[in-house]
């Protein structure tokens, strides 16, 4: 009798048939002999095993058929699997597949699902996932970062959730609550968001022993200036003059004006168009952003800077994460959004005590909430099983924790864990760092993050922190265009056209890299060549529909 033929090598003794056996053997001998030959890279692997397996499956189903004998386990019996992404900044974590057999001893039994992690470089996300899901590669957990769903959408990419989430989806509503404002497009749900904050701010971390050598002290629950943080830029560069640098980060890749200025993009992924006051006074008015007297204020700041030394010369080009360029001890700091929990994180990716020097006090619009969403394909086999699993992240049951911090013991371990509630505070495991921790994900992306612990020096009243925070967000911090997305379907061409200049133009500019009195003009030039006057106003068009229908 033939039985079925399972992934492991030593599953090969269940086929007692000689044939089956040589087969099936060659097989695995063709797959380890390929693994020895390219290396070890897991996501290689992985790929390679899962063909692997479907070549020993059809093997195995075509000598059962053969010697009429039916296989020993039926499909609908065996977990479903859900392969997700999990971004990651710098290498693959060594850990990762320690933290993948541990989510699985919960969730195969739990959900009958079995999970398998598939890590991509946040740099390379949008690409990456594009590819596996135009290319037909199985993939059921997508993650969007910053970037909204709208041009999945019309490229019909991913599902629609309003249904699944109205049936499997109790514990996501319970966490998102305001955040689930992100996740619709054209009024349907395509994604859900994984933000444990209902607003954001944004401010400027610096490393917290430099701060107080240099004699600065810096209220958290003080608003300062960009005045107040260039003092401290001044003599920061005097005290230790060439080869260290202010402001760390990947300035080619962002734009830190709305680091430091209130801005809503009105869901959108870019700034093709924006309301200058976040949608917080009646001003309701869309505007070309690079457009605006504060954009020229801030690109005549950042060259200014540059000038005096606070970026390092390669900061237009530089891809290191921000961390990673503090962690080498010639970086001061960087720009970062400024929740409560983030000077612990960044203290603890960072490798140094930082500190917060806040710009922009708490404010909500809706692409805030767009940070970090989950969506599930449209190739998606078992979108059912695939949502219920994401669901269940979202439950008080330590996964997200799991998948944030990975292994107690290993990579972490718990310093404080409160009574009633079970919420805990940890550091890192004796013997670990920011630098060797075989699991960290300094990139905060799973369910409620109300369940994930946090890093010392937190303290429990985080919690309470958080939740307070989410409560008691004054209404006038509200943007009135909140649950408002753009649909920039009609203007694709010229989105498309505007992407490809700011590219261009924003990273040169939030580096310092060149004279705005010089590329500005340019920059402006380009954007109006693209069409981002057309994009303005059909913006502007479906805002004041929007407003209408919601005015009733």
């Amino acid at each position: 009798m033939l039985v079925h033929v399972g992934i492991l090598p030593e599953d090969r003794k269940k086929v007692p048939e000689k044939v089956g056996i040589l087969q099936a053997e060659n097989l695995w001998i063709s797959y380890n002999e390929a693994i020895k030959k390219r290396g070890t890279n897991l996501r290689e692997e992985r790929i390679m095993k899962k063909k692997m397996l479907a070549s020993v499956l059809a093997l195995t189903t075509v000598l059962s058929t053969t010697a009429g004998v039916p296989l020993g386990a039926k499909a609908d019996e065996d977990p479903y699997e859900v392969v997700m992404v999990i971004p990651t900044l710098g290498a693959e974590p060594s850990g990762l597949l320690d933290v993948e057999n541990a989510l699985n001893e919960v969730v195969e039994p739990e959900l009958g699902v079995k999970v398998t992690l598939y890590p991509i470089s946040y740099f390379d996300l949008t690409s990456q996932q594009n590819l596996m899901i135009t290319s037909g590669d199985k993939l059921d957990l997508a993650i969007t970062m910053f970037t909204g769903v709208g041009t999945w959408v019309s490229k019909g990419a991913f599902l629609e959730l309003d249904d699944l989430y109205a049936q499997y989806g109790a514990d996501i509503e319970k966490a998102e609550e305001r955040a689930m404002a992100g996740g619709y497009y054209n009024g349907k749900l395509y994604a859900i968001p994984s933000e444990e904050k209902q607003a954001r701010s944004y401010g400027f971390y610096a490393r917290k022993d430099i701060v107080e050598e240099l004699g600065f002290t810096f209220d958290e629950d003080k608003v300062y200036t960009l005045e107040d943080l260039e003092k401290l830029f001044a003599a920061y560069k005097e005290k230790y003059g060439d080869g260290y640098y202010c402001v760390s980060g990947t300035a080619s890749n962002v734009d830190w004006y709305s680091y430091i200025n209130e801005v809503d993009n009105l869901g959108s992924s870019n700034s093709t168009g924006v309301l200058a006051g976040a949608g917080l006074d009646d001003d309701l008015t869309v505007q070309n952003m690079y457009a605006l007297d504060s954009y020229k204020e801030y690109a005549d700041t950042m060259y200014a800077w540059a000038q005096a030394g606070y970026y390092s010369p390669d900061a237009a080009t530089n891809t290191d994460a921000g961390t990673v360029q503090i962690q080498s001890g010639y970086y001061l700091g960087g720009f970062n959004s400024t929740e409560t929990d983030m000077t612990a994180n960044l203290s603890r990716d960072c490798g140094y005590e930082m500190t917060k020097i806040e710009l922009v006090p708490a404010y909500a619009e809706t692409s805030m909430y767009q940070s970090t969403m989950w969506s599930i394909p449209s190739t998606c086999e078992n979108p059912e099983k695939t949502f219920e699993f994401l669901n269940y992240l979202y439950a008080d049951n330590g996964l997200a924790n799991l998948l944030t911090n990975g292994l107690e013991g290993v990579s972490y371990q718990v310093v404080e864990k409160g009574e009633k509630s079970g919420q805990e505070v940890v550091r890192y495991a004796d013997g670990i760092d920011a630098a060797n921790s075989p699991y960290t994900m300094p990139l905060h992306v799973f369910g409620d993050k109300l369940n994930v612990a946090v890093y010392e020096p937190m303290t429990l009243d985080y919690y309470t922190m958080a939740t307070e925070f989410n409560e008691n967000l004054p209404a006038d911090r509200v943007s009135k265009t909140l649950g408002f997305v753009f649909n920039g379907e009609s203007v694709a061409t010229e989105v498309s056209a505007i992407d490809t200049v700011v590219a261009q133009y924003a990273g040169i500019i939030a580096a310092g890299a060149q004279d705005p009195a010089e590329v500005l003009p340019k920059f402006l030039e380009d954007l109006n060549a693209a069409g981002i006057d057309k994009v303005v106003a059909e913006k502007q068009t479906q805002l004041d529909a929007w407003l209408a229908e919601q005015a009733g």
